[in-house]
């Protein structure tokens, strides 16, 4: 049984841009002006994320053309380098990434729904720190798992019934984001005044640490621009949606987000705003008057609803493509006979995210999130290189490749220097995450090994130097896409 190719350009672009603009537009810019107090430092910071963002994407994509089929990264990490490398991407993708940013998305819509109603609800039951991270048990946790559980269950109806809903909250947050900057500019109560005293760009060494320091939630905030290569396998006419998704997305958010970080930047002095975690509704105070919050407050958790909902369709996608290759629990390939949908590996999803509500700072996850991801995603950066090594080609043209992909991966590195210097707990935490999935790899492997000689007593062949093949079974090697020589 076989996942259906049932999305369209639109219904891949919605999810792209759902998955991409969650609670980081909101939230971050605060955390920003924390390590930069400079407003046109900030405003680089999303400038530069977001050609950082396409170039990442058009670098996914291309591979995601060759092979167009569900899991992402995990399945052209193990046709560029070998089984181990690939679940270690897709065990950082259940452990950390798609599990956390559910999770941090679930806390954020909790703390933003219950300002709406009293803010006293958001209290705390129980509270503990561990290896420099805080966890809890609140109302905050309690609300944010139930919503998890709520899109949990729509995603069990089948991927057709998921992007309907999808569809409905892209829509109105599209719609959303274009009232607020239409409205910003002819209505809102912005100063250019508050960037005129900062100089434009750093002069000096010191001043480049703090934008890449301030570079850092930003990359967070643009994740999901390689969303739509977990479920490559269920878009149609791949080889050219793919693509198209990710270039009408990627620029659509790049240009959103700078539109909207200007407003926010210039609504109030800086220091107003540094270290402010609901800066857009406190921004939005500034700008249209304290009458509007209410309203803001809501499109936000409307937001974080769509977010949520985004993410819970591409992880489970990534541990149903690691079952089907025999390297997690053989349960998590498994697809409903009448939905088509990975049900048990949304059931461990959900029951593995509920963790990470238990971390009570966002920001904390947010870095854990951002480390843990630019790991892997500057050595999935490098695969489509690897490819055409091997002859793999197709007709997929990323503008000013391959250079576009190496000067990711360059910044990549810098952004997770800055990183392990400036937050040390989050960033060992992320590479511990990485580490712990090798003696995980060796145990599932001799599993397998196991299986297979208990059930025809001939053992495991030879793995070939690019390993076995992630492709669905009795799918031949892309054609359409590139031949082999």
């Amino acid at each position: 049984m076989k996942l259906r190719r049932s999305l369209n350009l639109y219904d891949s672009i919605s999810l792209m841009f759902s998955s991409m603009v969650g609670p980081g537009i909101f939230i971050t810019t605060g955390y920003i002006l924390t390590q930069t107090s400079n407003p046109n430092w900030a405003l680089l910071c999303w400038i530069l994320g977001g050609l950082l963002a396409i170039a990442g994407a058009m670098s996914y994509a291309k591979s995601a053309s060759i092979f167009p089929y569900a899991g992402g990264d995990y399945v052209y990490l193990k046709e560029a380098y070998s089984p181990i490398v690939a679940f270690s991407s897709g065990w950082l993708s259940l452990s950390v990434n798609f599990s956390a940013s559910i999770s941090l998305s679930a806390i954020a819509f909790s703390k933003s729904f219950l300002t709406l109603f009293n803010p006293s609800w958001d209290i705390y039951f129980f509270e503990s720190k561990f290896l420099g991270i805080t966890f809890s048990l609140g109302v905050a946790q309690i609300l944010g798992i139930s919503t998890i559980l709520f899109f949990s269950i729509v995603n069990f109806f089948g991927i057709g019934f998921a992007s309907r809903i999808q569809n409905f909250f892209t829509t109105f947050k599209i719609l959303g984001l274009v009232a607020f900057v239409g409205l910003g500019f002819t209505i809102g109560n912005y100063n250019i005044q508050n960037f005129e005293s900062f100089p434009l760009i750093p002069s000096d060494l010191h001043g480049w640490n703090l934008l890449l320091a301030g570079a850092i939630p930003v990359t967070f905030s643009y994740l999901g621009w390689n969303m739509i290569t977990y479920v490559a396998e269920e878009v149609k006419d791949p080889e050219k949606n793919i693509y198209k998704s990710v270039i009408v997305s990627c620029i659509l958010v790049t240009f959103l987000y700078v539109l909207i970080n200007f407003l926010y930047l210039s609504s109030a002095p800086v220091q107003l705003l540094a270290g402010d975690e609901k800066i857009g509704v406190t921004a939005s105070g500034f700008l249209f008057g304290k009458g509007v919050n209410i309203l803001i407050t809501a499109f936000i958790c409307w937001v974080f609803l769509g977010g949520i909902s985004a993410y819970i369709i591409g992880g489970s996608r990534i541990y149903f493509a690691m079952a089907r290759d025999g390297f997690f629990f053989p349960s998590m390939a498994k697809l409903h006979s009448k939905y088509h949908s990975p049900y048990k590996s949304l059931i461990f999803q959900f029951l593995y995210a509920c963790l990470f509500c238990f971390v009570k700072e966002i920001e904390s996850l947010l870095y854990l999130i951002t480390c843990s991801t630019l790991l892997l995603a500057t050595i999935t950066a490098y695969t489509p290189v690897i490819f055409e090594k091997r002859h793999l080609k197709n007709e997929f043209k990323i503008p000013g490749y391959p250079y576009s992909t190496y000067l990711y991966i360059l910044s990549n590195i810098l952004i997770i220097g800055t990183l392990l210097y400036n937050k040390s707990a989050e960033a060992l935490w992320g590479f511990g995450f990485t580490l712990f999935s090798v003696p995980l790899y060796y145990y599932f492997k001799l599993s397998k090994k196991s299986k297979q000689i208990s059930i025809d007593t001939i053992s495991e062949p030879e793995l070939e130097p690019g390993g076995l093949s992630l492709l669905p079974e009795n799918e031949p090697i892309p054609v359409g896409s590139g031949d082999r020589a």
